[in-house]
């Protein structure tokens, strides 16, 4: 499981920089996204469910909870990395051309704020196990949300854009209003 975070981190830094914004969607993240949003829920369900027996007894559950952790971190970072390079690319990007990156995203900013808020609840009362983790996929998050900001800035929606083009960009839209509010 682990193994993924790391493949995604490679294809991110050594792949996405050599495929044009015009490709980016078809080679790219319609291939990629889909199964790491698939790896982030199953991530985040094992998290959840290893969670609910941490004790500061259970050294070996600690450790597990520990990496699952990281692993977040670390595929936060490289989702943040996506979006980040695409806004790095300094000119108005169509949404056709970047499509599942802005839901992909907003899916995983709203499931990790979501673990964060529940956290006292989900670990049980043993939040000082895991706090600094805890802590980095909070901050790495909001990295995330404020990399997603500016690229919806950069996203341009323009006469050749199609009604639905429009109408997923206003769902994107109220995907934000929902989560903020």
């Amino acid at each position: 499981m682990f193994f993924f975070a790391g493949v995604l981190r490679i294809l991110t830094e050594m792949f996405l920089p050599h495929i044009s914004l015009e490709d980016l969607e078809q080679t790219f993240f319609s291939k990629v996204l889909p199964k790491t949003l698939q790896f982030f829920d199953n991530l985040m369900c094992e998290l959840s469910s290893e969670a609910k027996g941490l004790t500061s007894q259970s050294t070996e559950l600690c450790s597990t909870v520990r990496k699952l952790l990281q692993a977040m971190v670390q595929l936060l970072e490289t989702l943040t990395g996506c979006v980040r390079y695409v806004c790095s690319l300094q000119e108005c990007v169509s949404l056709q051309s970047i499509r599942s990156l802005p839901s992909s995203v907003l899916h995983v900013i709203k499931s990790t704020f979501t673990h964060c808020k529940d956290s006292e609840s989900v670990y049980c009362g043993h939040l000082h196990l895991i706090s600094d983790l805890l802590q980095a996929m909070f901050k790495e998050t909001y990295s995330l949300q404020k990399q997603l900001m500016e690229l919806v800035d950069l996203i341009s929606i323009g006469s050749a854009s199609t009604e639905d083009d429009i109408i997923y960009m206003v769902q994107g839209i109220c995907g934000f209003n929902t989560f903020l509010v």
